[in-house]
């Protein structure tokens, strides 16, 4: 029998004590049996680290690794670092994945030979309402457009699996929200073959706590800023995917221009408000709330940052 690929999952750890016995019981389970499974403790204050380390002693394939508070980024660094598998996959430790995780995916890069696999997922709210997530695309290849539109909204690590050589090669940038939509692009880019599974293994639970709640300044400038970059690299080198990621860009630059301050950052200020200003995007196709703000910057920036100082006062 010939023997099965080694498979790395990298799981960071940050104060999930509560969630974090699900989601390593549903690793422990998998049917593809070939596994390292990474977790990196980012500096816990709970017992989510004396939770990995006795879930290390219960399995051989679980390797704990502890580090000061850094960062997600900085985590999932230190795991990809420490991986010896052909093959990578990461899951968030306030998630759970199918029995055939692994499975489905390893079984996809084989049979298409192809360097990444793109795979569904489950959305799992409070209440425990589960709503699939799933590609127009057929089981098989793709090209290597159809996988640059779909990191215009999902470039999420842990539906996918990578050849592991192509992520040690393109590090999470530290002290970044949004690590992967700065990266996922960027591997995609490197990646000469991609495959899509029509099938939704991993369940992403919905938390009120997570970053994409947050509507902080530095969480909003962060999301706009990893959504730039992308798109200029979509304008100067896929052009069809840009024009497919105008819209997803205004709504970014109008969210930017309205929660974050003006001078926070200048410079993505500017960028931000070039792009609602510029847009092709017809207003009209944009949910009410984005409608009346676009319209706003696009009359007068200073009024529009003006109403939306005074509603920020009143709200508090």
């Amino acid at each position: 029998m010939t023997e099965q690929a080694l498979v790395s999952i990298v799981v960071p750890v940050y104060n999930r004590h509560n969630y974090l016995a699900e989601c390593l019981d549903s690793l422990m389970v998998q049917t593809y049996r070939n596994l390292e499974i990474i977790l990196v403790d980012d500096g816990s204050t709970d017992d989510s680290l004396a939770i990995c380390q006795s879930y290390a002693k219960k399995d051989a394939r679980i390797k704990v690794i502890a580090q000061e508070n850094a960062g997600v980024a900085t985590a999932r660094n230190t795991g990809v670092q420490a991986a010896i598998g052909q093959y990578l996959m990461f899951v968030d430790s306030d998630d759970y994945v199918a029995k055939n995780y692994c499975e489905l995916a390893v079984n996809a890069l084989q049979e298409n030979q192809v360097d990444i696999c793109c795979m569904g997922f489950v959305d799992v709210d409070s209440k425990g309402q589960q709503v699939k997530q799933l590609r127009d695309f057929s089981a098989g290849p793709i090209t290597k457009e159809q996988v640059m539109v779909i990191s215009i909204d999902d470039s999420y690590l842990w539906n996918k699996a990578f050849k592991t050589e192509l992520v040690k090669a393109h590090p999470f940038p530290e002290n970044k929200l949004y690590e992967d939509v700065y990266v996922v692009y960027k591997i995609f880019e490197d990646a000469t073959s991609f495959c899509y599974v029509p099938q939704a293994p991993y369940y992403y639970v919905v938390r009120n706590d997570s970053i994409v709640a947050d509507m902080g300044a530095r969480n909003i400038a962060d999301q706009f800023d990893s959504s730039n970059e992308q798109y200029k690299f979509f304008q100067a080198k896929y052009p069809a995917v840009a024009a497919e990621m105008a819209e997803f860009m205004l709504v970014r630059a109008l969210r930017y221009c309205t929660y974050c301050p003006k001078n926070y950052n200048r410079s993505l200020y500017e960028q931000a408000y070039q792009i609602i200003k510029t847009s092709p995007v017809d207003p009209a196709t944009l949910d009410r709330r984005y409608q009346i703000t676009m319209k706003l910057f696009r009359f007068s920036a200073p009024l529009a940052l003006a109403i939306f100082k005074l509603r920020k006062l009143t709200n508090r």
